[in-house]
Formats: C-alpha cells, structure tokens, sequence
C-alpha cells in the first residue's frame, strides 16, 4: 500500500487529481481517480454534456509522474516543464474511474521525463509524453 497522494505532492483540492497510487517501481507509476459528477469544471465544461477537460487528464499524468518521482527521492516539488504529443482519444465523462500509467524514463540533463497513458475501464483515453524538474522545497 502506498501512501495517499496528500502525503507526497504538494497538491490540494480542488487540484489534486489522483485518489490514489497503486505501483510504483523504478519505471512505472499507476494512479487513478474518479471524476465525480459534483466536480466544479463540469458547471461550464460543457453544461448538459459534461467532459473532464483534456488539460486535467495531463495534470493527473503529471501528477503521478511527480508522485513516483518524490516517492523515491523525497522532499522536493517537481514542476512540470513539457508536455509533447498529447492525445485525447475518447472523452472522459462523470463517474468514470481513469487509470494513470506513467512509463519513468529516468533523469537526462536535470530533466525527468514519463510517457503517460489514461485509460478508462482498459480503453486508451489520452496520452502524453511530460517532462519536469525537481525544486528542493527546504529553506535556508
């Protein structure tokens, strides 16, 4: 059991997009969330037809890649420097439960870099390729 993503991303609702981590290895990371009806984007993304907004998707990879990151590395904020190649398949609707599976690729240059894959119920929803760094959060 791993801790619960408060526990490691700096992140607070109403952004904090995963409920929980269930793998993390040196390669891989795998989180989900369910996208509850009462969420506020939905008010106006798009009101009588509402999606989760393709951006949360990446948030939520970008998440998990921080989370797996910091899980092995400690106390630091990972800040999302690039995303590439991001696609959304299928549209993500309320209630659903997507699961996040983020390929670590490791540091280069400074950089950690993940390809990261939603699915929901087994079926590809979006996918990205993500990049960031790490910021140390102790003062001094």
């Amino acid at each position: 059991m791993f801790p619960s993503p408060e526990k490691i991303l700096p992140h607070r609702p109403p952004l904090l997009l995963l409920d929980e981590v269930t793998q993390v290895t040196d390669t891989q990371v795998v989180a989900s969330r369910i996208f509850r009806a009462d969420e506020e984007f939905f008010k106006g993304h798009f009101p009588g037809e509402p999606i989760v907004p393709g951006v949360y998707l990446v948030e939520a990879m970008a998440q998990a890649m921080a989370y797996g990151e910091l899980y092995k590395h400690g106390p630091h904020r990972m800040l999302l420097t690039g995303v590439n190649k991001a696609k959304f398949r299928v549209p993500v609707l309320p209630g659903e439960k997507v699961t996040f599976v983020l390929e670590l690729l490791g540091p280069k240059l400074n950089m950690y870099r993940a390809k990261g894959v939603a699915t929901v119920d087994g079926k590809k929803v979006a996918e990205a390729e993500l990049s960031g760094i790490f910021q140390s959060t102790e003062s001094g």
